[in-house]
């Protein structure tokens, strides 16, 4: 028979388990509530809408996207005449909605089944064949209007993005318009335009042929920039800029790269660049007007969290953005919480020699004092950002540090030279507030004390965080975040305590104490790690414009090794949390408790309170 004391201590070590199911259990409860509050929120008597017929998933999705729009007035209708007309409607609807997928025969007829408190339509479809793209033919004239004139002599192939045999789909078919008026405009066309489509149903052989009609207007080069509107930014901020070369042909595409460098610059509300009206071509050339409105180049911004383990935190920044009028920037920081006080400036200089990089030269001074560790130090150095793409970076740069870090049983002086390199990954839809895509970073940095204590050591911390919206319209989101640190070359105890690595608090395991997960010294006290695993589940509800729900799975642990240690304990968090949008991105309310707390060293519970996504 067992005993009690085996008995608990079965329950102890299957604590974790136990918790982690009741959170799994509460996801599903929760998008099933959901789902039953939308189902049970139907009024008695609206018309509902049956479909016969259609065995495709993808055109049946489609199709019954379309049945809400066949009975849009809160009240039940008050006879079967009154039915009728939306549902004919609605047949119309379908009909088009099924011709748009290349089902040019299909047939759509209906009934009307009337009760007063369950009215339904019955749409009975046959979608016929699927029609097939049979021929493609692009013809462009300089001017459309003499379409008896010989065609216009391209310098390269235009490309549709069709394929003959491919299905004759609306969208595809009118993509394809717009790719080529693109290419024109890439082409030194910057006037060209779709003039017609003559499409052409074979019903027999169930085929399409279709022939796209443009003009694209005289072939023109780059000529002088007419820019207006600056007022304190200088004329060559905006000329460094500008991407394209007086004299080249034209391209529809350099100036929104010129445009989108603009106004991600900071310096302006309003960036217009254009080519100029056809009556200000000049021997072949046309100037491209550039218009302007600065925004105001100095900004001051205060920031506040709460957080039951750090306690109060206030932020305050200072930004120039256009230091000295040439289109720098100039950034003063100062944080101040019960574990950390810093103060940072940062100068960026973009286009650095002539570049598409940004230098950045970086200099700051901190104070911490966690339970473990004290830490005052200096920091200078330059960082170099490189983006092969919006979404693709990779900077890199020197660093010094002097510090004195002072630990339980002992102090020590640093001057660590550092060289990190990061490469970043960032497909998402937002940077505050994603709901699709994803993140990366890869980050390694190697360390060497140069004055007398010969440490060295390189850390290595990867991040990846991806989101997934669950349905189009359902404002439901699972967001996941996985976090990996290594550490080698030193010992522990010879790197110092504010370069371990830690996990616990908000921005990694939330319900535990800032750095309590880990190995701990003979006080409690975290002594940090060679290594860190930690990730994060969460599933995002949009309620409204104004507020959103989350609930969230954290867990991690941090390894004395330099590698993932599976006889360390994982610890769990879990909590739930309110989200409150605002214009500068979302609020943070969380509450979390840990699943498998240890006694006498973790809180019950943990608040966080801040600006932004956890990640």
């Amino acid at each position: 028979m067992m005993k009690c004391a085996d008995m608990e201590a079965l329950f102890r070590r299957n604590k974790a388990l136990f918790a982690l199911k009741n959170i799994c259990a509460l996801l599903v409860a929760l998008a099933c509530f959901s789902w039953a509050v939308s189902v049970l929120a139907e009024p008695d008597g609206i018309p509902q809408v049956k479909l016969n017929g259609v065995e495709t998933p993808n055109l049946r999705n489609l199709l019954e996207g379309l049945s809400p729009a066949l009975w849009q007035n809160k009240n039940a209708p008050a006879s079967e005449a009154a039915l009728r007309g939306p549902a004919r409607r609605h047949q119309e609807r379908l009909r088009k909605a099924l011709q748009s997928e290349g089902y040019y025969s299909a047939a759509v007829d209906f009934t009307v089944s009337w009760s007063e408190s369950a009215p339904e339509a019955v749409f009975n479809i046959v979608p016929g064949p699927l029609y097939h793209l049979e021929e493609i033919n692009v013809r462009v004239w300089r001017d459309a209007a003499e379409q008896g004139q010989p065609e216009e002599i391209l310098p390269a192939a235009l490309e549709t993005g069709l394929q003959s045999g491919s299905p004759a789909r609306s969208v595809p078919l009118l993509d394809a318009e717009q790719r080529i008026v693109r290419q024109l405009t890439g082409m030194g066309y910057p006037y060209a335009r779709a003039v017609d489509r003559e499409a052409e149903v074979d019903h027999d052989k169930a085929a399409m042929y279709i022939t796209y009609l443009l003009e694209s207007g005289e072939r023109l080069s780059f000529g002088t920039p007419r820019i207006s509107g600056l007022e304190k930014v200088r004329l060559e901020t905006v000329q460094r800029e500008i991407v394209w070369t007086e004299g080249g042909w034209f391209d529809q595409e350099l100036l929104e790269k010129t445009r989108d460098k603009l106004q991600e610059s900071g310096l302006f509300t309003l960036v217009r660049v254009n080519p100029a009206p056809p009556d200000a071509v000049e021997d072949g050339r046309i100037p491209i007007d550039m218009e302007f409105n600065e925004r105001r180049h100095r900004t001051i911004s205060l920031g506040l969290q709460y957080r039951t383990d750090e306690g109060v935190g206030v932020a305050a920044d200072w930004e120039h953005r256009n230091f000295m009028k040439l289109g720098r920037s100039l950034r003063l920081r100062s944080q101040v919480t019960e574990l950390e006080q810093n103060f940072s400036v940062n100068y960026d200089i973009p286009e650095f020699m002539g570049s598409r990089d940004t230098l950045t030269l970086q200099a700051k001074t901190a104070q911490i004092e966690t339970d473990f560790y004290q830490s005052r130090r200096m920091d200078i150095g330059a960082w170099l950002e490189h983006p092969f793409s919006p979404e693709r970076s990779l900077g890199f740069g020197p660093a010094l540090r002097a510090s004195r870090v002072k630990e339980t049983s002992r102090a020590q002086n640093y001057y660590l030279f550092s060289f990190p390199f990061q490469f970043s990954l960032d497909h998402r839809n937002d940077r505050m507030d994603p709901t699709r895509g994803y993140r990366f970073t890869d980050r390694l940095t190697p360390f060497m004390d140069v004055h007398d204590t010969g440490v060295w050591f390189v850390k290595n911390e990867l991040t990846l965080a991806a989101f997934f919206p669950l349905g189009e319209e359902s404002g439901y989101t699972l967001a996941a975040r996985l976090h990996l640190g290594m550490a080698g070359g030193a010992s522990l105890s010879k790197i110092p305590a504010d370069e371990r690595f830690y996990a616990g608090g908000g921005g990694s395991i939330r319900g535990y104490a800032y750095q309590d997960v880990g190995p701990l010294d003979k006080n409690g006290d975290p002594i940090g790690g060679r290594s860190v695993t930690d990730w994060s589940l969460e599933l995002r509800k949009r309620l409204n414009e104004q507020f959103g729900l989350v609930v969230f799975v954290d867990g991690g642990a941090t390894h004395e090794s330099p590698y993932f240690d599976f006889k360390d304990t994982v610890q769990w968090g879990a909590g739930i949390g309110i989200r409150y949008f605002t214009p500068i991105g979302p609020m943070r309310f969380d509450v979390a408790v840990p699943l498998n707390r240890r006694k006498e060293i973790d809180n019950a519970v943990q608040f966080y309170i801040s600006i932004g996504q956890a990640f």
